[in-house]
């Protein structure tokens, strides 16, 4: 059971779009997925139409399984077929408990690894923030994909995510690919954005791919305000955002095909 994880210290690049399209695909393909949100925005929910599963209780969070409230199924939401989701409620509480009570990094450990038993893949997204719930869940990831957008904040949050990782003694060796988006062919700015990360993920991450960039297309944001994925048999309103929409489909699959999760 692969755990695959979507990491950067720098908000708003895209991550959890592209870890939950990630995982979508995937879903299509015949596997069980699950995606767990280490960000209690649990932003993941929202893009697949389904944060009504956010609110409507309180008492179905990832944090009542690690204290036995609950078992897996009572927190698991099926967001699309074969594919589900878990939320948490407050991670910087959940962070202060596993830093003052040492056994439960254990106990999150195993109830991770006890997962082997109903998916075929993990996902886990996080915020662009540190915290103790975070290095647990990177640490315990065999492919972390490092999410960069193409501009000067972006490269920086880059350079400050391997920092993140060496202060944390976080293995960069799991780093399996560095993921470049919102690439646009022609803009000066991008393509010297997307030199300078190749030649910063040379010397800082030899080891990890640096996939095809995603281009900046912002009939993204508009299906995600309806709570459409890209991999939804979903028919767009007129012929023009259909192109669009098949043209984002077809390049992100050439992307995922890029990415070996086994």
């Amino acid at each position: 059971m692969p755990i695959i994880s979507a990491f950067c210290k720098k908000g708003g690049v895209g991550k959890t779009t592209f870890l939950g399209y990630l995982a979508h695909y995937h879903a299509t393909q015949g596997k069980t997925v699950l995606v767990i949100s280490a960000d209690d925005q649990n932003s993941i929910f929202k893009i697949f139409g389904v944060d009504n599963f956010v609110n409507d209780r309180d008492d179905d969070f990832f944090e009542h399984l690690l204290v036995g409230e609950k078992q897996p199924q009572d927190i698991t939401f099926e967001a699309r077929i074969n594919m589900y989701l878990m939320k948490t409620l407050n991670t910087d509480r959940l962070s202060l408990n596993l830093t003052l009570k040492r056994s439960e990094e254990k106990h999150l450990r195993q109830i991770i690894e006890s997962f082997n038993q109903y998916f075929d893949y993990i996902f886990i997204d996080f915020p662009p923030s540190s915290s103790r719930l975070s290095e647990i869940l990177l640490d315990i990831s065999q492919s972390i994909l490092i999410v960069v957008g193409l501009d000067t904040l972006g490269l920086q949050g880059f350079s400050n995510t391997i920092q993140y990782f060496v202060d944390t003694d976080i293995d960069l060796a799991k780093i399996k690919y560095v993921v470049p988006v919102g690439y646009i062919k022609g803009r000066r700015a991008p393509i010297k954005c997307l030199k300078d990360l190749k030649d910063q993920a040379k010397m800082l991450t030899p080891n990890a791919i640096i996939t095809t960039p995603v281009k900046d297309k912002a009939e993204i944001k508009n299906i995600q305000t309806e709570g459409i994925s890209i991999f939804d048999n979903q028919p767009m309103k007129d012929r023009f955002h259909q192109k669009n929409f098949d043209e984002i489909k077809k390049d992100l699959i050439s992307i995922f095909k890029e990415i070996n999760l086994d």
